[in-house]
């Protein structure tokens, strides 16, 4: 007898929690680092603290706030949310990456605003965008694959068979 096996589907994981967290982190870091990084010397659009402008806002602040929400709802134990946190991850992970390049198309020019020397200026864009953006996508990747529907298979105990004796007939023929 063959063993029997009974599928289920599953698409939650509690091993997406801490990539969920994560993201928030990487939300709050998108957010608060054009607001405050000013202190610091670490300063993209402007030098002055608390800026709310519309660059900050289109660019930063509201990839931020989706990427922070998406995080949020990849903590939450039903499916759907987890899904859709995973998308609203990977749209501010890819907006981080593409935005600088074509924001240019309706807006202002994207480029740094405060004097800095090159090392620093390479930090400033990476911090900013391109290794904030690269680090969502790859998460919001990794979180996609712990959410995406995969098959359980429980097997069920064998059955042995008891042999059954067979009687060989010889014929013989004179």
């Amino acid at each position: 007898m063959a063993v029997t096996r009974r599928r289920r589907s599953t698409r939650w994981t509690p091993a997406a929690i801490p990539i969920g967290l994560l993201l928030m982190l990487l939300g709050a870091w998108t957010f608060f680092v054009p607001l405050v990084g000013p202190y610091f010397g670490y300063g993209f659009f402007t030098n002055n603290t608390w800026t709310f402008s519309g660059i900050h806002w289109e660019l930063m602040l509201g990839t931020g706030i989706l990427m922070f929400v998406g995080g949020l709802l990849m903590t939450m134990p039903a499916a759907p949310f987890g899904s859709f946190g995973g998308l609203l991850t990977l749209a501010a992970g890819v907006w981080l990456l593409v935005g600088p390049s074509i924001y240019p198309l309706w807006g202002a020019r994207v480029g740094i605003a405060t004097p800095h020397g090159q090392t620093l200026r390479t930090l400033l864009w990476i911090g900013y965008f391109y290794g904030s953006g690269a680090i969502a996508v790859y998460l919001s990747a990794l979180a996609h694959g712990m959410l995406s529907r995969r098959r359980i298979v429980e097997e069920q105990p064998v059955i042995e068979e008891t042999p059954v004796e067979r009687r060989d007939r010889i014929v013989t023929h004179v």
